[in-house]
């Protein structure tokens, strides 16, 4: 199979300069070229497969294609590999300033969620430039935290602990209950005293398709890649959702220098942002790691803004910074936990319980819960923004704020931009991420104590598994066992009863909408990065 693409070819590749990565100390010498690695598993998704609009019957038709070739013609090298429904999985490799010179080769269908791929195709793309620095574009589907499943395990027994465990679905998911009159688990529910959702053999309702890595995957993959030889990754650029999240960016944090991604949902476009961002390379020349960080950010907000309703928030991060913020979030889970389990005076428990509520229902959120506003029941919150709004709320003799403070601090300038608008998918909703305190996203399942969960909670939860059972979740990613966040999360819940679990599922992807005209809303003013915010409002109610 090939394909040819519209875009000139520069003839004098001989003596064209290579675009480099500068070194990461004073004085080390720039890498000889780059190559932009591209990991996008489509097969799951018609839409992705076949954008815009239906129109991709073949992958020579499909504009990510044409935008590789583009940032090929800017004098970078491009390796891809490119999955999608109803077809071959496509390594498509084009070198820098040879465009119209594309090689896609059929890998037959590959598993894009095994580490395996992503570990051998990072081998690849090294391998074939081999002095050239390497930026990782993950496209397709992103959910923050993902957990390691062993399918193998989800068998009716296993789920079902051998009959003793019901499992009803309903509208608002699956609600694990006991026959009447088991005695094995009390008050009918298959959860700890302590009120986790942590189920016996992991949930009977997952995720049926847009199935990315999960988070562990994704570490383990990097990890092998550079225990093979390939360099540490100059920047990985999350083109998803959700993904600016503290257990993706801790868990890569030793195999990359910088990460640029949106906490919220992302608008896929292609890799239309591509090739404008490696021209600035280009004419650099070189590069820090953390300027091709905002280029990436800074051309996605281009091409998104241009258009107007699709409002993003872009954040960048040199990852050296993730061990400072996890030991200062350690400190905050140290600090309500200390408050929560030990209450005086004035401040009952039942008292801090209400503060930690009302800080996080005013903090940022971003959408998980069915329905676009931006606010609980969602289970996505901005840890910079929770840091703030836990300041705003008296926990007595407690060093709540003190810890949160320090996070504050350590959450500093990672927001790159953020956009105040209506998104064309919902016209009767306002995203505004103008508030400078937003950063990256935690995952913090049932945050008004409903008893409802995300159905991720049992795996995130289950740091400690009984080793008599079947593992469900082989790997656990080391954020959730070196941090005390899980320990605040059980004991915030404690007392709350359990009703069920929401329905498993991946997010759709909103698309970039170059044919949808939606009615146009009045405009709100652009906040900028400084812009202030009302304190007393949750964020989906500002205006």
């Amino acid at each position: 199979m090939s394909a040819t693409t519209t875009t000139a070819t520069i003839t004098n590749t001989t003596t064209a300069q290579l675009p480099g990565l500068q070194g990461a100390r004073p004085g080390d010498p720039a890498t000889r070229g780059v190559v932009l690695a591209v990991y996008a598993p489509f097969g799951s998704d018609a839409v992705l497969s076949t954008y815009p609009d239906g129109e991709s019957t073949t992958l020579a038709q499909h504009p990510l294609l044409r935008h590789l070739a583009e940032v090929a013609a800017a004098g970078t090298h491009v390796v891809a590999l490119l999955d999608r429904l109803d077809d071959d999985t496509q390594l498509i490799e084009i070198d820098a300033y040879a465009p119209a010179r594309v090689r896609i080769t059929a890998r037959w269908k590959q598993d894009m969620a095994d580490v395996h791929t992503l570990a051998g195709f990072l081998r690849h793309a090294h391998r074939a430039h081999p002095e050239a620095a390497i930026v990782l574009a993950l496209e397709g589907h992103g959910a923050g935290f993902l957990p390691e499943i062993d399918r193998r395990q989800l068998s009716a027994a296993n789920l079902t602990r051998g009959g003793q465990i019901e499992w009803r679905l309903t509208g608002e998911g699956g609600a694990p209950t006991l026959p009447q009159g088991s005695p094995i688990l009390p008050q009918g529910s298959p959860i700890l005293p302590q009120g986790s959702p942590i189920l016996p053999q992991g949930s009977p309702i997952l995720p049926a398709n847009h199935m990315p890595l999960s988070t562990w995957a994704l570490g383990e993959g990097l990890r092998r890649a550079q225990a093979a030889g390939v360099p540490r990754l100059a920047a990985i650029h999350f083109n998803n959702c959700f993904n600016m999240a503290v257990e993706l960016l801790h868990t890569v944090a030793p195999y990359a220098q910088v990460a640029t991604g949106y906490p919220n949902y992302n608008f896929f476009t292609a890799g239309a942002a591509y090739p404008a961002v490696f021209r600035q390379w280009q004419q650099a020349g070189s590069a820090s790691a953390l300027q091709v960080g905002h280029w990436l950010a800074d051309g996605n907000r281009a091409v998104l803004a241009a258009k107007g309703n699709h409002p993003t928030a872009g954040c960048v991060i040199e990852l050296t910074r993730l061990h400072e913020i996890t030991e200062r979030l350690d400190d905050l889970a140290d600090a309500l936990l200390a408050a929560l389990r030990t209450p005086g005076g004035m401040l009952s428990r039942q008292a801090v319980v209400q503060h930690i509520r009302r800080a996080i229902v005013q903090a940022q959120q971003y959408d998980t819960e069915a329905g676009p506003a931006l606010d609980t029941p969602d289970e996505l919150t901005d840890l910079y923004s929770l840091a703030r709004t836990l300041m705003d709320q008296d926990f007595g003799p407690y060093r709540v704020h003190e810890a949160a403070a320090r996070l504050r601090h350590a959450l500093q300038g990672i927001k790159r931009y953020g956009d105040s608008d209506t998104p064309w998918l919902a016209p009767g909703v306002h995203w505004d991420f103008s508030e400078k305190t937003l950063a990256m996203n935690i995952f913090l399942p049932d945050p008004l104590l409903q008893g409802h969960w995300d159905w991720r909670s049992p795996f995130y939860l289950d740091v400690n598994p009984d080793p008599t059972l079947p593992r469900v979740q082989p790997h656990i990613i080391d954020f959730v066992k070196t941090t005390d966040w899980v320990d605040f999360l059980i004991e915030y819940h404690k007392g709350t009863q359990f009703k069920s679990l929401r329905a498993a599922a991946i997010p759709e992807f909103p698309v970039f909408n170059e044919r949808y005209q939606p009615p146009e809303p009045p405009r709100p003013t652009q906040g900028g990065d400084d812009g202030g915010c009302d304190h007393g409002k949750p964020p989906s109610s500002r205006r």
